[in-house]
């Protein structure tokens, strides 16, 4: 007896710890899965919306009272990519976390390049579905575009926006320094999720090509529109981010109510890598 319950803490020892390892080489989406197994996740759907099919996950406490969050990850990214984000927000609020078109497990369509604008489209359209109004915004990169976008064009559903890493104008990024070769060590663990939960894992070539232009083109809007932009927002990004600092001081400059926060000692990855740095800004301002 008293080896069996020695053996049982030992497997027990080895499995906790064998989990630690695996959720710290995932940065935490190891966890993730288990929290969402566990209740965290309300449900998981692909809708067909706008001519694709977005994944969607929604978190959380679908009966709040509070406003909701759309959570929007960055390019080439997936949604567990804002597993610390979805985790926090999840206490009070149903959070809305789907995988962008062309990303993870969402469509894309072939011969229509990838825009802002489109994917806008998209978040909107997905609201619709779901029969949501209005939500909060947190977006990283890319995601952080898109929300701004929507705070252009449908300002009626866009309550808060938080954008991080993101930038106004294709100018502020170094699109010369992307790499484009799709096989190469720069994309090696993007392409094993892609490969892992894309509906046609040998799309990749193309989605990460299409990703690439965008960055090279795009987003182009003018200082003077962020004028138009009547929601509260919030613009972070991290002191060693890869978007030019005179770009994001000059965004929250324009943006007539917006606040900014430079993260000391981040660089543009800070929402997965030290989401502790990030977080506590997020909820005082959304809050």
């Amino acid at each position: 007896m008293k080896k069996t319950l020695i053996a049982g803490v030992v497997l027990v020892v080895v499995l906790g710890g064998g989990f630690l390892f695996l959720n710290a080489s995932t940065n935490g989406i190891a966890g993730f899965y288990l929290w969402s197994a566990l209740g965290g996740r309300v449900q998981a759907a692909n809708v067909a919306v706008n001519g694709t099919t977005i994944h969607v996950e929604t978190f959380g406490d679908a009966e709040s009272a509070r406003r909701p969050v759309l959570v929007l990850h960055g390019g080439t990214a997936f949604l567990e990519t804002m597993h610390a984000q979805i985790t926090l927000l999840a206490d009070d609020r149903l959070v809305i976390a789907p995988d962008s078109r062309a990303h993870g497990r969402s469509g894309d369509v072939d011969g229509v390049a990838l825009t802002y604008d489109l994917m806008a489209e998209d978040m909107t359209a997905l609201l619709d579905h779901l029969a949501i109004e209005e939500v909060d915004i947190v977006g990283w990169s890319d995601g952080g575009n898109i929300g701004l976008i929507m705070a252009m064009t449908v300002p009626e559903r866009v309550g808060r926006l938080v954008m991080y890493g993101s930038n106004a104008h294709y100018s502020a990024v170094d699109s010369a320094l992307i790499d484009r070769d799709p096989d190469s060590e720069t994309w090696a663990s993007v392409k094993s999720f892609y490969d892992s939960v894309a509906p046609e894992p040998a799309h990749w070539p193309v989605a990460l090509g299409k990703i690439i232009d965008m960055w090279a083109t795009r987003p182009t809007l003018e200082m003077a529109q962020l004028a138009d932009v009547g929601s509260p927002v919030l613009v972070m990004a991290g002191e060693f981010d890869s978007i030019d600092e005179a770009h994001t001081r000059a965004m929250a400059a324009a943006l007539p109510n917006a606040e900014l926060v430079i993260v000391p000692g981040q660089d543009h990855f800070a929402p997965l890598m030290a989401p502790e740095t990030v977080n506590p800004h997020i909820e005082v301002f959304l809050n």
